[in-house]
């Protein structure tokens, strides 16, 4: 977390529409090869997602080992809930765009229409579609621990718990997330998702840290919110890190970037002004 409430146009949307750009050529290329040397088939292979970030993950269970720690889980354990690792929809992009993309084509070739330019436009119009679904689970009120008011003192205590909670996230030094990952879609250089995935492990620290902090009755939904953008943001990040190898799903994810920094700035802007409100001084 960094001062970086007032800012112009910010590198996040240069990195966004990089990637549109990008996804634009790879589409075309991929169209124009298809057209030149074989035929187009019925049903399009779905692309890997690859990391560029190595994460350790013991069991091979799809989730990092410092996220099963957090979970309360251990790397050995395989879980009881799912036989199957966990798998995130934006996998499946490349798949899916490249059915779509194909079927414009043969539509386009079926009616002897078919351009470059044609070709570019419907991809271009195939990449503003794309956003990424919602996989976090957010957290409720059944896993904090509240606490009835009793006074100024408690809102104290709580405030003092939550700055020790919050501190791995805090840096002011720190460049920003969305710098860094368009550092990196600038230049290709993985040290900087390195960073990146570096900044959301600390930020899964401090989500975790928050849900054990006793909650006073009043500041129980500012709580949650906090918590809860917190988390989804984290993801988002994640996901970023995760998918920076596939154009497809990271334009997906970037969709979903803005509004999710949008939700974790104002939702910790509210709960200082629940300090403000409800302690004297401050």
């Amino acid at each position: 977390m960094n001062k970086r409430l007032s800012r112009g146009a910010s590198p996040i949307a240069v990195a966004a529409a990089l990637s549109v750009a990008m996804l634009i050529a790879a589409l075309g290329s991929e169209l124009g090869e298809r057209m030149r040397t074989k035929p187009v088939p019925e049903t399009p292979t779905p692309s890997e997602a690859r990391e560029y970030v190595p994460i350790a993950d013991a069991d091979k269970d799809g989730i990092a080992d410092w996220q099963e720690e957090l979970l309360g889980e251990t790397a050995s354990s395989t879980g009881t809930s799912s036989p199957s690792a966990p798998t995130d929809p934006v996998e499946n992009f490349g798949g899916a765009v490249m059915q779509s993309l194909v079927s414009g084509y043969l539509s386009l070739k079926e009616h002897n229409q078919y351009t470059p330019e044609r070709g570019e436009l419907l991809a271009e119009r195939l990449a503003t579609q794309i956003k990424a679904p919602v996989i976090f689970v957010p957290h409720t009120e059944s896993e904090l621990t509240l606490v009835v008011d009793t006074g100024e003192a408690q809102l104290l205590r709580y405030r003092s718990d939550m700055r020790a909670a919050l501190a791995p996230m805090v840096d002011l030094s720190a460049e920003p997330e969305f710098s860094l990952y368009a550092r990196y879609i600038a230049t290709n250089d993985t040290a900087w998702l390195d960073q990146l995935s570096e900044t959301a492990a600390r930020y899964r620290t401090a989500e975790s840290a928050v849900l054990k902090v006793e909650v006073p009755m009043s500041a129980k939904d500012v709580h949650l919110r906090a918590v809860n953008a917190l988390g989804k943001y984290t993801e988002t990040l994640e996901r970023l890190v995760r998918f920076a190898n596939d154009p497809i799903a990271s334009l997906a994810l970037l969709r979903t970037y803005n509004e999710d920094e949008r939700e974790f700035l104002l939702a910790f802007d509210a709960l200082a002004k629940f300090y403000v409100a409800n302690i004297k001084g401050n």
